[in-house]
């Protein structure tokens, strides 16, 4: 299993937790992170970094 696809899978999950709004332990950590910069938008930014971390992970991940 390539690393690539763990990446793509972490991507989705910030996607995620920013959608939902999750009060999940690792999703809250990256949240108070995040928070420190973005403030209220912080799920927003999380959703964003997100689905950039999934694409680049999965085209990686296609082209080994």
């Amino acid at each position: 299993m390539s690393w690539f696809w763990i990446g793509a899978v972490v991507g989705l999950y910030m996607v995620w937790g920013g959608a939902i709004k999750s009060t999940a332990t690792p999703y809250r950590l990256v949240l108070a992170r995040a928070s420190m910069l973005w403030k209220d938008k912080a799920h927003l930014f999380l959703q964003v970094s997100g689905l950039i971390v999934t694409v680049v992970m999965v085209g990686l991940a296609l082209l080994t």
